[in-house]
């Protein structure tokens, strides 16, 4: 089961149901609820251990995101307290303009860099943003991020 769970085919048809549902204001609690619980499976699927190196956060996110895909999931640079990461994949939120569907479809996201000592910050969305990518930054969880503007806040 857990094979079948980690295929990236899984991980985009669940992206597109989970989607549907993020474009629509009334069903933003079941999006949390979606996003939340498939955050907790992939946890208990692949039980990654807490980190504190931000090299290690980055690496953390892009292991857990299925195997057989992760040339969609890059890390681009690092600095001094920020990891750059992107997701390359064909999203279906692409060209919406619907930045606030992706905040909600991102839950996912940021519950695994949560678990594992980090946050995560959409800083581009494939939504509004006009390119093929979204770009994300990762922090270590105690480190302040109020420099970081969100996506969805622009």
């Amino acid at each position: 089961m857990k094979k079948y769970l980690e295929k990236q085919a899984v991980f985009n048809s669940t992206l597109r149901v989970f989607a549907f549902f993020s474009k629509r204001s009334f069903f933003n609690g079941l999006t949390q609820f979606l996003t939340t619980r498939s955050a907790k499976l992939n946890l208990v699927l692949n039980k990654p251990k807490p980190v504190s190196q931000l090299n290690e956060l980055a690496q953390s996110w892009q292991a857990m995101m299925p195997p057989d895909g992760q040339e969609y999931f890059k890390i681009k640079d690092t600095s001094e307290d920020t990891a750059y990461t992107e997701i390359h994949l064909h999203c279906p939120l692409r060209g919406t303009g619907n930045v606030e569907a992706c905040y909600k479809l991102m839950n996912y996201d940021r519950q695994l860099m949560n678990a594992v000592g980090g946050q995560l910050i959409v800083l581009e969305s494939q939504s509004n943003s006009g390119k093929n990518y979204c770009r994300l930054a990762i922090r270590e969880k105690q480190k302040d991020a109020s420099d970081l503007v969100p996506a969805h806040k622009k």
